[in-house]
């Protein structure tokens, strides 16, 4: 797949607007579970809804504490057909045939990735900030929309034909 997107390289991982995003949504559940104890009608802290809510709240908990070990630093690169992910500390460069990135949630300033390495046991989750890189914020995202891959018989498709 060609694409005319240019070829951009851009760091990927930790940073604090993602802090800020996971840790307000913990304190958000744990805040809803702690009205549900002291709000009319209160519930008993036996009771099986609150105990379904407190693990539930643990179970998010750590869900969110784990997605954030996993974002390490990296870069993100697409080469103008093939997009790579690096580890910040690999020599190696690796191949990125078939891989692919889809934005599972666009703020603007920040975004959510999914990149998928067919090489790879599992997919990985990647954020993304404007202010990681100001000047290469939009070839990143001018990259990601134009090597979308688009589905057969799309709008799209009718009008290249």
């Amino acid at each position: 797949m060609v694409t005319d997107a240019p070829a951009v390289s851009y760091p990927v991982g930790r940073a604090t607007a993602l802090a800020r995003v996971l840790l307000g949504l913990a304190l958000a559940g744990w805040l809803l579970a702690m009205l549900a104890f002291i709000g009319p009608p209160a519930l008993d802290w036996r009771a099986p809804a609150a105990i379904l809510l407190i693990v539930t709240n643990l179970l998010v908990t750590a869900v969110l504490w784990r997605f954030w070990q996993g974002q390490r630093p990296r870069q993100l690169r697409w080469d103008g057909q093939h997009w790579q992910l690096r580890e910040a500390a690999a020599l190696a460069e690796p191949d990125g045939q078939g891989a692919r990135v889809q934005v599972r949630l666009d703020a603007q300033r920040w975004m959510l990735l999914w990149f998928h390495d067919p090489a790879a046991a599992r997919a990985t989750w990647l954020w993304a900030q404007a202010s990681h890189d100001p000047v290469r914020w939009h070839l990143l995202r001018c990259a990601l929309y134009s090597a979308a891959p688009l589905a057969a018989g799309s709008p799209a498709d009718a009008s290249r034909a």
